[in-house]
């Protein structure tokens, strides 16, 4: 009889929620949302001669972002976190044994690598702000037949790409890495 042996892969994404769905679920538009953020951080950085653009925690005790907006980003973020998941899961479940989420994080949330005296500053600042982009980390496991990872990493980074593709507006696999 032949061996089953578990592989696991940790695989890294970063996924736009489409806006439609945030649309059809949310009172606020993420792009409404990460414009107003933007406008009242750059306002926030110039007012302070601040050399760079703060994470949004940063916001959380320090006066310059109105707190509606906070909760409004944090309740975008919260859904195309919860979105992104449900959709790994039900589209994945079927070519792996198990799918365990090591980080769910929304962009929007982390320190932008933007800096003030850069080139379309404004640009990448409001790609960055706007609450719509989820980066996850996971570890996936699969049985073969065989202990060989030979191609196990690209083999589930296009799997990853054809299967998710439809399901996000954008969809970036930054590492597929068999362990």
């Amino acid at each position: 009889m032949a061996k089953l042996h578990l592989n696991k892969i940790h695989i890294s994404l970063k996924a736009r929620v489409p806006h439609g769905v945030l649309e059809k679920h949310l009172a606020s538009s993420a792009e409404v949302v990460g414009h107003n953020l933007t406008e009242q951080v750059v306002d926030y950085v110039n007012a302070n001669k601040l050399g760079y653009f703060p994470a949004l925690d940063f916001f959380q005790n320090e006066p310059g972002i109105d707190p509606d907006l906070m909760d409004a980003a944090e309740t975008i973020g919260w859904f195309a976190s919860k979105y992104a998941r449900e959709e790994i899961q039900r589209k994945m479940r079927p070519f792996f044994s198990s799918i365990s989420f090591q980080s769910v994080q929304v962009v929007a949330f982390t320190m932008p690598s933007v800096r003030p005296s850069q080139l379309n500053a404004w640009h990448d600042l409001l790609a960055h702000y706007t609450p719509d982009v989820v980066k996850l980390d996971l570890i996936a496991s699969v049985l073969k037949k065989n202990d060989r990872q030979d191609g196990l990493s690209n083999w589930s980074r296009q799997l990853f790409r054809r299967n998710l593709e439809g399901s996000f507006q954008e969809l970036e696999v930054l590492q597929t890495v068999a362990i």
